[in-house]
């Protein structure tokens, strides 16, 4: 609203100044004259005169001055006057120049100077010719030429173009840069071509937007931006033809494809920098390493204990072998196997190449015993060679590689470096001490301190503060005694009363001075002195100055010396009775009662009030923090609870008693000290029980055995204050360090001396054999003697029974055997009833036998055959003897040549037969067993003979026979001799060579 005001005003303020606005307005220069009023300076002279050498001495001189004249002046000066330019005239307003025509426009307006711009379908110089569309002329008698929906002017034909044309007769369109009404118009297209009519803009592929000034938005291309990009992975298409332009790292029509092996970056131009065989990441060039390989660029192998791809994996291997840094695959050191590596190639207790030397590491001790080495792999908190000492001080763990942390003085547990604290101290590093009221061990005892003692955090005993003592701190100092510890000797004199701190005498009544070394001044009396005596004056030689009683002269008697009358007795002549009680007296005139100490009233019947006593109840009770606050109303004594005495109950009963005035007698025993008002034994460290006769159990010790020893390896406390009593061979303060190497025994006093090599010195034995040794001398190995255990083992209940297994094998071979023979015998009379003898060996080739027996195989040409066959020959071979057929039996199994016993063999070493010596082995068998192998058929009476004629020996002798029964000394012939575990030696009795 305020605008529109504003601009209101500013419209009648231009109006009022008459203001042109718009076009056609021209500027020129106008003259104007102005009056000014203005000054100048006019010249005038001046006659002076000065002295001068004249007579008279005074000459005349003329000076030019000047004075402000002040005249109007007329100045012509031009100034820019805005006016209508030529042809044009102010509107009626004034404000706007129009143009100007001679002649009005009948059918349209003027628009510039002398010219009318017709309404449609009229023509003319002044608009006042109209025609029918496509005519022209006065008589509209021509035709129009115009093209392109234009008209043309009625008057003279002339072509007006409709938008988007130019040309006579409007005939062309508009060029690509312009467009509309006579193609005036300039196009904006930026990237498309304009319509020469409207000037809207048709975008070239790949843009958009009113003026096509606007790529496709992302993932469009081509005319209008209706296609949709196919780039993948980020890539972006041409929007033009749809051509996608890739991200780093890919490639492809579509960008569907990763750089190739060994590329990567800007259209995969970069080579990787990698290494054993690795490729790089295809974006950013990061190398991408094999397993097994790591780094920057892959030139670093996998860290020790991990594998394959980025070096993710660990290794499952152990026992000091190297896994694989591509798969993890373990490679075992020597003395161990399996996929891991836990498998030991020797059996536990055994190492070496072949598993024959003992291992020497205390079984209880040691985790492994290396299966190669020997080397002994021992447990958390043990140490040595053989695992037999723990950790040294400060140490703890596997391999005692850990650095203990304990505070004050505590010691760390050798496996896993917990520290055991000292009675006292607590925390996870036994850097704290107890807090206040607790000691001990974990600090779980709780102070029994009394009268603001502290109590050790250690021990618990009681730190008294000046002026008290017992174990408790619960008696003040005796009454001789005073000051820390009680050790300060009390100077108090005449019974009074020492103060337990800081031996300040309390004087009893009577006496005074520092050490309460003087009585009363004469005439007073009581405690500090400071009562009168109040004996009549004249009768008496003084009052006591404990109690104040009157000393009367002779002849004067009664509690203040007033009278001579006897007791009981006042009056002229003594004649009447006193009616004073507790033996107080009366006046000897009155008969008024003077009372006696403690009692008071007209008869001295009622004792003296609550918190005084003596003469004339004028006294008061001492001040007393135990016991009845009531002191007795004639003395000022006070009656004392059980375990106290003194003037004012301030001492406690002596060592040794308790009770009721301190008359009972303590029973405790071992040095223990009773309860000053109860009896009940407080007992030295070390000690419990009723009467302290009972020690500690073992494993305890301290004030009532409440803390627990901390002796390692069987060792022993002492009950009153824990120290360690080491087993032999241990040391240290808890007995956790084995002896020094070299000494042994209690104390590790004594120094190991042994004989030889194959003792070792025992901590607490001394010198003892290694494993693998024994005898008096360590010289004998154990493994020898675990062969001749097994051997005395074996040598009886299972040579009983490897007797009856092979008495029954035997018997059943025999059984066997004759069947067997009566089978054969049988299948020889039918096979020798087929045989044909050839009488002339001429009629077959010489290497052909001369029996057609189907025993026979055909027989060659062989060199070991002694060239012909046994039945061709005058010589009968037996080769049935026992050498021979246990070399035949060799041969057929293929010869091992350690299992004969034939010395010839032996020395042969392994025989191993050809082709045809098996053949004529065969043969050989045949003929030895085959009745054929006689000259002829007549002696079958004969064969027969001699087949029955074999007795069981000879039958037995024929074939195998094992005996299982074991060998004691010697070896005998039919068994097969082993090899040695120990070499080619023979192991017995007198062999002195021991091996391991």
């Amino acid at each position: 609203m305020l605008i529109y005001s504003a601009i209101i005003l500013l419209t009648l303020l231009a109006t009022s100044l008459g203001v042109l606005e718009g076009p056609n307005v021209c500027t020129t220069q106008e003259t104007y004259t102005v009056t000014v009023r203005v000054s100048e300076e006019q010249p005038y002279q001046v006659r002076e005169y000065v002295w001068c050498l004249n007579f008279p001495p005074r000459c005349s001189k003329y000076k030019i001055k000047f004075k402000t004249v002040y005249k109007n002046q007329n100045l012509v000066k031009t100034r820019p006057v805005e006016d209508c330019c030529k042809g044009y005239t102010k509107n009626n307003l004034g404000t706007r120049c129009i143009p100007v025509c001679s002649k009005d426009c009948i059918h349209g307006t003027c628009v510039a100077p002398e010219t009318c711009q017709c309404e449609p379908g009229y023509g003319g110089p002044y608009c006042d010719i109209t025609c029918p569309t496509g005519l022209w002329g006065r008589e509209c008698q021509h035709k129009c030429e115009c093209q392109n929906n234009s008209t043309c002017d009625p008057f003279n034909g002339n072509c007006h173009c409709s938008r988007g044309w130019i040309g006579q007769h409007c005939e062309n369109k508009c060029d690509k840069d312009h467009f509309g009404q006579d193609c005036l118009e300039k196009c904006r297209c930026e990237s498309g071509d304009c319509d020469h009519v409207s000037g809207e803009c048709k975008c070239h592929p790949g843009y958009m937007g009113p003026l096509c000034d606007d790529l496709c938005p992302i993932g469009k291309h081509g005319p209008e931006c209706k296609s949709d990009c196919r780039c993948q992975n980020g890539g972006t298409c041409d929007p033009e033809n749809g051509f996608c332009f890739c991200r780093d790292g890919w490639t492809g029509p579509v960008c569907a494809n990763r750089c190739r092996f060994g590329f990567w970056g800007v259209n995969c131009s970069q080579q990787c920098d990698c290494y054993n065989g690795a490729s790089c990441h295809h974006i950013n060039g990061t190398c991408e390493c094999q397993p097994g390989f790591t780094g920057d660029r892959c030139l670093d192998v996998c860290p020790e204990g991990t594998f394959g791809m980025n070096c993710s994996e660990k290794c499952n291997c152990y026992n000091g072998a190297k896994c694989s840094n591509k798969n993890g695959t373990c490679i075992c050191s020597k003395g161990w196997r399996g996929k891991t590596c836990q498998k030991r190639t020797c059996p536990d207790g055994y190492y070496g190449s072949s598993c024959q030397k003992m291992c020497q590491c205390n079984k209880e001790n040691t985790e492994m015993c290396h299966p190669w080495t020997g080397e002994c792999e021992c447990k958390a908190g043990w140490n040595s060679n053989d695992c037999t000492r723990l950790c040294p001080i400060l140490t703890y763990g596997k391999g005692c590689h850990g650095i203990c942390n304990c505070k004050n003085n505590a010691q760390c547990s050798p496996v896993n470096g917990t520290c055991i604290c000292q009675p006292g101290f607590t925390g996870v590093d036994c850097a704290n001490t107890c807090p206040d009221g607790s000691f001990g061990e974990d600090c779980a005892q709780k102070c029994d301190c009394k009268n603001g003692a502290k109590c050790s955090t250690e021990t618990g005993q009681c730190q008294c503060p000046s002026g008290w003592e017992g174990q408790q701190c619960d008696r003040p100092c005796s009454n001789n005694s005073f000051g820390d510890h009680c050790n300060s000797k009390c100077l108090c004199k005449n019974g009074a009363s020492c103060n337990p701190v800081n031996g300040s005498c309390t004087c009893g009544a009577g006496y005074t001075g520092e050490f309460c070394e003087s009585k009363c001044q004469q005439g007073y009396f009581g405690i500090n002195c400071e009562q009168v005596c109040q004996c009549q004056e004249g009768h008496h030689a003084g009052c006591d100055p404990i109690t104040g009683k009157c000393i009367c002269k002779s002849q004067w008697k009664g509690v203040l010396c007033e009278s001579m009358c006897p007791e009981g007795k006042f009056g002229t002549n003594c004649e009447r009775s006193c009616n004073c009680q507790n033996n107080s007296s009366c006046d000897p005139e009155t008969g008024i009662c003077f009372c006696a100490r403690g009692w008071q009233g007209e008869e001295c019947t009622t004792p003296c009030d609550v918190g005084y006593y003596g003469s004339g109840c004028r006294q008061r009770c001492p001040e007393v923090s135990k016991g009845n606050k009531t002191c007795d109303h004639i003395t000022g004594e006070y009656i004392c609870p059980p375990g106290y005495r003194g003037f004012t109950c301030e001492h406690p009963c002596p060592f040794g008693s308790y009770g009721k005035n301190c008359e009972q007698t303590c029973s405790c025993k071992n040095g223990g000290d009773c309860h000053h008002v109860t009896g009940d034994c407080q007992c030295l460290p070390g000690w419990m029980g009723a009467n302290c006769t009972t020690p500690c159990q073992p494993g305890r010790f301290g004030i009532n055995c409440s803390q627990h020893c901390k002796c390692l390896n069987g060792g022993e406390c002492r009950r009153n204050d824990g120290v360690c009593r080491c087993k032999a061979g241990w040391t240290g303060t808890q007995c956790q360090e084995l002896c020094p190497e070299g000494y042994y025994g209690d104390h590790c006093m004594t120094p190991c001396e042994c004989e030889n090599d194959n003792f070792i010195c025992h901590p607490a034995d001394g010198c003892i054999c290694k494993h693998g040794y024994t005898g008096d001398h360590c010289e004998e190995s154990n493994v020898l003697g675990r062969v001749r255990q097994i051997e005395q083992a074996e040598g009886g209940y299972g040579v009983i029974v490897a007797v009856i297994m092979v008495s029954i094998i035997f018997i059943a071979i025999v059984v066997l055997l004759v069947f067997y023979y009566r089978r054969r015998v049988s299948n020889l009379k039918t096979e020798i009833a087929h045989v044909q003898y050839i009488a002339d060996p001429s009629a077959f080739s010489p290497d052909r036998n001369h029996f057609d027996n189907p025993v026979y195989s055909y027989q060659g040409n062989g060199k070991r055959d002694n060239d012909l066959l046994l039945n061709n020959t005058t010589k009968i071979l037996n080769n049935l003897h026992k050498p021979s057929n246990t070399n035949l039996e060799r041969a057929r199994l293929g010869g091992i040549a350690c299992c004969s016993t034939d010395d010839d063999d032996l020395a042969k070493g392994v025989y191993e037969p050809s082709l045809d010596e098996l053949r004529s082995l065969k043969n050989r068998e045949a003929d030895a067993t085959n009745p054929n192998i006689y000259h002829s058929i007549d002696k079958l009476d004969h064969v027969y003979a001699e087949i029955n004629q074999k007795d069981a020996k000879d039958i037995e002798m024929e074939y195998d026979h094992l005996d299982y029964t074991r060998p004691v000394s010697t070896l005998k012939p039919h068994y097969q001799r082993m090899a040695s575990p120990f070499g080619s030696r023979d192991l017995s009795k007198d062999d002195k060579n021991v091996t391991e």
